[in-house]
């Protein structure tokens, strides 16, 4: 429960006003002395957001109400992580004993059927490689391949089955289906619809690994889809790079999702990360973490976010990371322990439809709530900051009842720096999109009210976005794609 720890009340009652006038005015004056003077020395920093140098943040903590009563969770609330087991985690590749396929466009179907290590190659413009529904012990090693898709997933693992992905040398998986098939009449057609460019389906345990470069090219949907509750994916490579574009989201997931290690670089038309139920990154016995770069409507969205570590940059036309309410079994809460996190938002920068508990790591809100947000923090449960906690939040923070004053922006108080007031008085600019409508940039994306460019695919993202005038942003709602593509099917 939370317990309020500062009340302040003013007492309206007129003759003790009139009495003690003189008082009330030279308190008056040396409140305003000091406020500006805290203001002119960057040391009003309050709980809700701590001072990093220069101007720091909130002048008054957690939540603020017409009362100027500010009230903040004692302790933090429980933090939840997967329970879920991911038996591929133990698989190792056999070399030995390999099974060596070379895919090419007369040979364009693999289907992987028994235990062991597969090591897959080759150049192949329509095809697929699918592992057997329930198969157990199975270690893909992809290897220098090009591969697309259009009639399902370009790797598909079918319910139940478990699977360790070794990428190798560079690898290109394009999912190239026809979004029209996922709500077609024919039903073979709308069954066969995977919508991914690696499709793990209900109860499967998947692993991705290795120390090569993974480029995926979701251009039907998404660029991972995870479905079933009882699914665990794991993204567990030191030396992976994974590049991610996608016409929705660049993972979703129906279940749990982890990403402890590796450097990812996402650009979506929706969710850059959604996951159902809990998406974690980093590990939190030793606080290290992934390098993750994110561009797309929304940063990271799930019931439970637990960030244990790394270095995350969010760049959104949405909320930056999102705890809301998608597994009725959980509490929505958003949790960070450690590792670096920097956000770019048009509305929220941390929102949360529960608790948001803040007790390790570096955050800066660098931009938020200038389309519509409350804050740059929203929540609407409990808050806590641990003293830990370097929290650069210049937007405020919002809470059931009512929001906090924010501070201004940390660093070296250079206003013409990343979220800074510039000097002709214009807004903040932050990472975004480009200036022709199209919102994610590096990278081509599937055109917003038109087909995705088959013919031309997109380079993949290779970090964040550059900075320019917010008054150029793309339009602030979902696009067309996102819209028409809002929905994942075939679990």
């Amino acid at each position: 429960m939370r317990k309020m720890n500062r009340t302040y009340r003013w007492k309206k009652h007129g003759g003790w006003l009139q009495k003690h006038w003189k008082k009330v005015t030279l308190i008056s004056a040396l409140t305003v002395s000091l406020m500006a003077a805290s203001m002119a020395s960057s040391l009003a920093a309050g709980r809700g957001g701590q001072m990093n140098g220069g101007f720091g943040g909130g002048f008054m903590g957690g939540r603020m109400d017409m009362s100027s009563e500010v009230v903040m969770a004692e302790n933090p609330s429980e933090i939840v992580t997967s329970s879920v087991e991911n038996a591929a985690l133990s698989l190792t590749a056999d070399m030995e004993n390999a099974v060596f396929i070379q895919m090419s466009d007369s040979d364009s179907k693999v289907k992987i059927e028994e235990p062991g290590t597969y090591v897959i190659s080759g150049d192949c413009a329509d095809g697929g490689i699918t592992v057997k529904k329930g198969a157990t012990g199975v270690v893909l090693v992809l290897k220098d391949l090009t591969l697309s898709s259009s009639e399902g997933a370009a790797v598909s693992i079918n319910k139940e089955a478990q699977a360790k992905i070794i990428v190798s040398g560079n690898v290109t998986l394009t999912d190239s289906e026809n979004p029209a098939d996922e709500t077609s009449a024919d039903t073979e057609t709308a069954d066969a619809y995977d919508g991914a460019a690696i499709k793990a389906k209900a109860g499967t345990q998947v692993v991705l690994t290795g120390d090569g470069t993974l480029n995926l090219y979701g251009a039907a949907k998404n660029g991972i889809k995870v479905g079933g509750e009882n699914s665990s994916f794991v993204v567990d490579g030191q030396a992976l790079t994974l590049n991610i574009t996608a016409a929705n989201d660049g993972i979703n997931a129906s279940a749990d999702l982890t990403l402890l290690s590796g450097t990812v670089n996402i650009t979506a038309s929706d969710d850059a990360i959604h996951a159902d139920r809990i998406l974690t990154v980093g590990d939190r016995d030793t606080a290290s973490g992934p390098v993750l770069t994110v561009n797309g409507t929304e940063g990271l969205e799930a019931t439970v976010v637990n960030i244990f570590g790394g270095d995350v940059q969010v760049s959104v036309t949405d909320d930056g990371i999102n705890g809301t309410q998608k597994d009725d079994s959980l509490t929505p809460s958003l949790n960070i322990t450690g590792g670096t996190v920097t956000i770019n938002s048009r509305t929220d920068g941390l929102d949360c439809n529960g608790n948001i508990n803040l007790l390790g790591g570096a955050i800066t809100i660098a931009s938020s709530a200038s389309f519509g947000g409350e804050a740059g923090i929203d929540y609407d449960g409990a808050y806590y900051v641990a003293d830990a906690v370097t929290l650069n939040n210049p937007y405020g923070v919002s809470g059931p009842d009512g929001g906090g004053m924010g501070g201004m922006q940390g660093g070296k108080g250079n206003f013409d720096q990343r979220g800074g007031w510039d000097r002709n008085g214009q807004g903040r600019q932050f990472r975004q999109g480009d200036q022709n409508g199209q919102p994610f940039q590096p990278g081509q994306q599937p055109p917003q009210d038109g087909s995705f460019d088959q013919s031309n695919p997109p380079a993949p993202p290779m970090g964040p976005m550059g900075m320019f005038d917010p008054n150029q942003q793309p339009d602030a709602n979902t696009s067309a794609t996102a819209q028409q593509n809002s929905g994942d099917n075939n679990q």
